[in-house]
């Protein structure tokens, strides 16, 4: 082989070689690139699963709870499957308390590494919410491995992460370590998304959980009852508009109000204390607050999950209308007692007396025991046709026929009646009639009922003096003309606060209920009142007090008299005749 022909075959094997090597290069630059490849789908994939388990975590906390410090924490405690550190730190903000800082420590660091990143935490805070946050309003808390102060290491690799609940700030979490360029753009974009995330869920539950808050809300100030709500510290959370109107305290009052308004009438501090500890629901004797009866119920709240107590729940129950009744029905039934056993008796002991003494007896004294059975018989006759008249009323079947009259003439009937009663008191009954009063538009036979009535108490109810009626023209307001009848005496008179009721059903004077001569059944000025109301009148009282007297008085309408010139068919003046009371 000539020299040509072995440096040919030379440059041929540095070729081949060449070639192979470049052949080996692209191979296992591609072998190192899908190397790579599988890596980083390796560390995506991880990354991936991290993140899918945070979020159902997370989702699985919403759930059934919105608690953003649980959220911290989650995101927080899984970090270390992700990236490397030396600490992991959170710092939250709860309602109303001070900021918590939690650091776990997975590298030794000293003291001063760990107040560099909860400076750079709390200054992030501040830039966020504008609220500076000092040293004195944040609780620390630190765990994982020690401390050593005699290393003094720097924050060289740093990474934080704001998680926001309804554009509120719930929290930053802090990822730091003592080694250089650890978090980049890629590997913490993962928790940039769980944080966003997380927020979003967090939030779309704040505001379904605030839209059901303020319906509960509204239910809740809408109760007929008083609500309140305290905490497991006994602290204030919950008080309806109502429990303020019924103790008659401020409309957003602190717990100390109400316990003053209930001091000497419930020891509310041991009613919940009692709640707290027993099983059911704790009822409190029935208490008097400012003349309203209560009847007060306790129970404590339970948390759902772990039916843990995390407060109690105090009713208030207005009683005071029930108990009113209950006292008005013994008084009634008390009442009828008195006014039908009473001349029951009298007349049974007049009939045995005839029975045994009708032979020997002579026709006068018959007479005047007849005369006692009629006239005891006519009181009880009365009491039942006013039950009677009641009951119509109540039941919308009460009827007063009204027609055009002359009011003086049933007026001077019923003094006259009641001039012989007036006589046995030695009381002087009078009547002032204003002339040419106009026609009145009343029921005739009812309006001698109202007056039977009026003359009757203030007969009963004085003892001396006299009794005036006056009748006379007045006006109801400025269109429309009415007749006035007026009943004074110079009897017990009437205070404001006995006034209030007296023409309730049953409505008696308080001083003539404690007198046996002078009670009665209730019912007269309450049957009065809805005559008087049936043809468009009014009825109301006037005393300066107890031993001033008193005038009732009550109107008729009064028909507008006929212009000369225009004939009945053209009047436009007309009243129904039929109205119900």
């Amino acid at each position: 082989m000539d020299f040509a022909s072995s440096q040919l075959l030379g440059l041929g094997v540095s070729v081949v070689a060449a070639l192979v090597l470049l052949a080996a290069y692209f191979f296992v630059r591609k072998i190192v690139s899908q190397l790579r490849l599988a890596s980083r789908r390796e560390a995506e994939l991880a990354r991936k699963i991290y993140e899918t388990e945070v979020m159902r975590e997370i989702g699985d906390r919403i759930g059934y709870s919105l608690d953003g410090a649980k959220i911290v924490e989650i995101i927080s405690g899984s970090l270390g499957k992700l990236l490397q550190y030396s600490t992991i730190c959170y710092m939250i903000f709860p309602k109303g308390e001070k900021a918590k800082f939690a650091c776990l420590v997975n590298e030794t660091v000293g003291q001063s590494f760990v107040k560099d990143v909860k400076s750079k935490m709390a200054k992030a805070s501040g830039n966020l919410t504008k609220i500076p946050l000092l040293e004195k309003d944040v609780d620390e808390s630190l765990s994982g491995g020690l401390l050593d102060d005699d290393l003094d290491l720097a924050v060289k690799s740093y990474f934080e992460l704001p998680v926001f609940i309804g554009e509120k700030l719930a929290g930053i979490i802090s990822i730091a370590s003592v080694r250089e360029n650890l978090y980049d753009e890629e590997n913490t974009a993962v928790l940039t998304r769980i944080a966003k995330h997380a927020s979003a869920a967090a939030t779309r539950f704040h505001e379904v959980l605030q839209n059901e808050k303020g319906k509960l809300a509204q239910a809740v100030q809408a109760l007929s009852d008083g609500i309140l709500m305290v905490n497991g510290d006994y602290e204030l959370l919950l008080v309806n508009k109502k429990l303020s109107q019924l103790l008659g305290i401020l409309e957003k009052p602190a717990l100390f109000d109400i316990v003053n308004a209930l001091s000497g009438s419930l020891d509310l501090r041991s009613l919940m204390e009692e709640a707290l500890s027993s099983e059911g629901t704790m009822y409190a004797r029935e208490i008097v607050v400012k003349e309203k009866v209560f009847q007060v119920g306790a129970s404590k709240v339970l948390e759902r999950n772990t039916d843990k107590p995390m407060g109690v729940l105090v009713v208030f129950h207005d009683v005071t209308d029930a108990k009113s009744l209950e006292k008005l029905r013994a008084d009634f039934t008390s009442m009828m007692v008195h006014e039908l056993r009473a001349p029951l008796t009298s007349i049974k002991s007049t009939v045995e007396l005839l029975k045994s003494e009708v032979v020997k007896a002579e026709p006068s004294e018959i007479v005047k025991y007849l005369s006692t059975v009629d006239s005891t018989s006519q009181s009880m006759l009365e009491v039942v046709n006013d039950l009677l008249d009641v009951a119509k009323m109540e039941s919308g079947r009460f009827d007063v026929i009204c027609e055009k009259g002359n009011i003086d003439e049933p007026i001077r009937d019923r003094v006259e009646a009641y001039q012989a009663l007036a006589g046995t008191k030695n009381l002087k009954l009078s009547v002032e009639i204003e002339k040419a009063l106009p026609q009145g538009f009343f029921d005739k036979v009812r309006v001698k009922q109202v007056m039977n009535n009026l003359l009757s108490n203030a007969i009963k109810f004085t003892q001396s003096g006299d009794v005036k009626v006056k009748v006379y023209s007045g006006k109801e307001n400025e269109n429309v003309d009415s007749i006035v009848v007026s009943v004074s005496d110079s009897g017990i008179g009437i205070d404001s606060e006995e006034g209030r009721k007296l023409f309730s059903r049953f409505g008696q004077l308080v001083r003539s209920r404690r007198t046996a001569a002078l009670k009665g059944s209730g019912l007269g000025l309450y049957i009065a009142k809805g005559i008087v109301e049936a043809w468009g009148g009014r009825i109301w009282y006037k005393s300066d007090g107890a031993g001033m007297g008193s005038t009732f008085y009550f109107t008729v309408p009064a028909v507008p008299p006929k212009p000369e010139s225009q004939s009945s068919v053209g009047t436009n003046f007309v009243f129904s005749n039929v109205a119900r009371a």
